[in-house]
């Protein structure tokens, strides 16, 4: 199950991705993509990153001696990937990064694309953080997913902005899958949030309360691990249920 969340900054985006993926690493263990280079994903889950992809890629395109001969571009990638890979209990870790600077990444991305594309489906579940952009998944670095979970605050104007994150989608043909609302942070009515969301086509929709937890944790640590008794705890089993129907 490939699940992929999206979200301007701010909705609570990480921390429903990293909950999200220790709940799941429960039953196995789960590939965390770390897709958004302003995310703090490693943080929440409380892994330290050994390397990005984005790195990987630069170091390539601005020495190509770099790799050795005797062997494939194909196969130095590959070897760097899954040592960039963090591995703490059920969770790996994988930081995405971006290219930086000048020169044609075309060929490197099409490395890269074929060795994820190997790597991916070794996991049960993978549980992408992206940017709201989704940068990676518009340019096929990632494959497709089978879920995409669009992060809104309880806002009319956090819904438009997933509304057209989706819209975005389209337009760059991802193969998305199931597409989901989760309106974060809900501390009140939601009937006409509800309502709104319906009226841009949004047909599945979760509420996630406010939880005064995750604001008492924020204080003491940056690493987040919500007890599932509480509400917000109970909110995500009922998400992470529906996504993966276990």
């Amino acid at each position: 199950m490939i699940i992929a969340l999206a979200g301007k900054g701010g909705v609570g985006k990480s921390t429903i991705s990293s909950q999200l993926i220790r709940l799941l690493s429960r039953d196995g263990v789960v590939l965390a993509v770390d897709a958004d280079p302003n995310s703090n994903l490693c943080d929440k889950l409380g892994m330290e990153p050994l390397g990005s992809v984005g790195e990987l890629r630069n170091d390539i395109v601005n020495n190509p001696d770099i790799v050795p001969a005797g062997i494939s571009k194909q196969e130095y990638v590959a070897n760097h990937v899954r040592q960039i890979i963090s591995e703490e209990g059920n969770v790996d870790l994988l930081v995405m990064g971006r290219p930086q600077g000048q020169g044609c990444y075309c060929f490197v991305n099409g490395v890269m694309k074929d060795c994820l594309a190997k790597i991916i489906p070794v996991y049960d579940n993978v549980v992408i953080d992206n940017e709201a952009g989704m940068e990676h998944l518009s340019r096929k670095t990632l494959p497709r997913t089978d879920a995409i979970v669009f992060v809104s605050d309880p806002t009319r104007t956090g819904i438009k902005t997933a509304s057209r994150l989706s819209g975005i989608v389209d337009e760059v043909s991802i193969d998305a899958g199931r597409r989901i609302l989760v309106i974060n942070n809900v501390a009140g009515p939601a009937d006409s949030l509800l309502s709104y969301a319906a009226e841009l086509g949004f047909e599945d929709v979760f509420l996630m309360p406010h939880d005064e937890y995750i604001v008492r944790s924020a204080v003491e640590s940056e690493c987040l691990d919500i007890p599932s008794d509480t509400e917000f705890g109970k909110a995500l089993a009922v998400l992470a249920e529906s996504l993966t129907g276990k």
